[in-house]
This record gives C-alpha cells, structure tokens and sequence, in this order.
C-alpha cells in the first residue's frame, strides 16, 4: 500500500491510501496516523480518502476505526471519504460507513 500525504487549508492533512488495506498493511497505515497526530501541532482535520484502495478486510476497517479513535481522543476530526466498489459495500454491510464518513457536527 502507498500512501501519499496532501495538505489543506486550515490544518487539514489527507491521507490518500493505494492498494490493499488488510492485515500486511495496517501497520502503515497506523505509523502515518501516529506521526500526524503527533505533529506540532497536530492536524485539525484527518482525512483518510480511499480513492486507491483496491482491497479491504477487516482489519483494514479496523485500523480506520483504531486511526479514528485516536484522532479523536487528540482533538483531531477525522473523516474518511471516497470509498468505493468492495470496500464500500463491507463498510455498508458492517454499519460503519455512516460512522466512517460522516463528519462530526
């Protein structure tokens, strides 16, 4: 898995991931979330966009749930946007597509 790091206006930090997200990659996708939330300072707003992923079982919905909890302990809203094709229907069918990309109010 690739993943590409894009900055926004007003502390926004995307991440955008390419390839398979599952139990051989989660570990990169943690590292990332890790050193962003780690940041001085930390990003106001994490976006996680799925755009490339061709892949995702559930441990890579789980490590979107682990990156979202830790976002959000350390005052970060994280979003997750542009999931499609598999990786779409498993977050629908596991009710967390609605938890996932939807943004806090």
């Amino acid at each position: 898995m690739n993943i590409t790091r894009h900055t926004g206006a007003a502390g926004e930090v995307r991440l955008a991931l390419a390839g398979e997200l599952d139990l051989a990659t989660v570990d990169r996708l943690h590292q990332h979330v890790k050193q962003e939330i780690i940041a001085d300072p930390p990003p106001r707003r994490l976006v996680i966009d799925l755009t490339g992923v061709t892949f995702c079982d559930s441990t890579g919905l789980g490590a979107l749930l682990k990156a979202q909890a830790v976002a959000t302990e350390n005052g970060t809203t994280f979003l997750v946007i542009n999931p499609s094709g598999m990786t779409r229907r498993l977050m629908q069918a596991t009710g967390l597509h609605d938890v996932l990309t939807s943004a806090p109010s």
